[in-house]
């Protein structure tokens, strides 16, 4: 019932915002005309490039009023959102908490039944034991199998440059520096 409560505060508080977006939103259209009106004007002048300049640094004054603002709603509204979610999670706890606290009839009923499997079924993990010994087997013979194609790769790729080190001719010496005092 709080969360119906909050849940409905949230929504009359992000109607109220979604007003003052409105309010922006026309405010930002009204101060973009304005300046697009100031500009035609000044293209009117003889000296276009300050009376332009001076435009735009008004626009963005103004604007940046207009965002302030915005940034603020913004701000509010991520804050309703996150203290939401705290609460649904503080909820969600309490219920976990209450559930975990109350006595679980049906956990008993499965111990019970668990404790009165025949023997039968207690083989059947031996089975799987078994098989599960085998495939670790194979799995090792397997790893065992790669490590001597490894080993074998290794010998094979250290004799090809051992060979090769024997047949490469030696290095020339590099020539003598040059007299540094020309």
């Amino acid at each position: 019932m709080k969360a119906a409560v909050f849940c409905l505060a949230l929504a009359a508080l992000t109607a109220a915002h979604a007003a003052d977006r409105e309010d922006l939103k026309r405010e930002r259209e009204s101060i973009e005309a304005d300046y697009a009106r100031r500009a035609e004007a000044c293209k009117t002048q003889f000296v276009v490039t300050p009376c332009l300049d001076k435009v735009r640094i008004e626009k963005q004054k103004a604007l940046s009023h207009v965002a302030a603002q915005e940034n603020a709603l913004d701000a509010a509204e991520r804050q309703a959102k996150a203290d939401a979610r705290k609460k649904r999670l503080a909820d969600k706890a309490a219920a976990a908490e209450a559930a975990a606290s109350a006595p679980a009839p049906a956990a008993s009923k499965a111990r019970s039944a668990a404790a009165r499997k025949p023997a039968q079924a207690r083989q059947k993990p031996q089975v799987d034991e078994q098989s599960r010994n085998a495939r670790e087997q194979e799995k090792r013979a397997d790893f065992e199998a790669r490590q001597r194609e490894i080993e074998a790769h290794r010998k094979k790729v250290e004799e090809r440059n051992a060979e090769r080190a024997r047949t490469k001719p030696a290095p020339r010496p590099l020539p003598p520096p040059a007299s540094a005092a020309g």
